[in-house]
């Protein structure tokens, strides 16, 4: 009998520490997406401004909107956190609409900088969200 209760509590062991490394992994490849998007769109401001502010022509063009596209598919798939995919959804939208605005030409200043402060609230609250997300899937591993 001490055998089979050996074996049991080594099976539930093993288990129970699989289970564990899921969870770490799982949150690892959360905080992976969460930064790429993060930083992507980060990424897309900043070549903004090098045209704007530089006048480096090409910069916006150059960027890579199928990474930040993945990156997101990628973060919907992982979480079911509310907050998180509402604030990536806000960001994804105000960034679009940043980045379409800056595309068509003729900016007027006033309305460039209501989108890049939209935009730039969008960034920081997704990045908030992410890091609660993120949090809260490492102390329930």
């Amino acid at each position: 009998m001490a055998t089979i209760a050996g074996a049991v509590i080594a099976l539930v062991g093993q288990h129970l520490v699989k289970r564990s490394e899921e969870k770490a992994r799982i949150a690892q490849l959360l905080l992976e997406q969460c930064a790429l998007v993060a930083a992507s769109s980060a990424d897309l401001q900043h070549r903004v401004w090098e045209e704007k502010a530089l006048s480096l022509e090409g910069r916006v063009s150059d960027w890579d909107l199928s990474a930040q596209r993945l990156a997101s598919a990628r973060l919907r798939f992982l979480s079911k956190d509310q907050a998180l995919l509402s604030a990536l959804e806000e960001m994804n939208k105000a960034g679009q609409q940043f980045g379409s605005y800056w595309r068509r030409g003729h900016i007027d200043d006033p309305e460039y900088a209501a989108r890049w402060s939209r935009y730039s609230e969008a960034i920081e609250r997704f990045v908030a969200a992410s890091g609660n997300a993120v949090r809260r899937r490492l102390t329930h591993s």
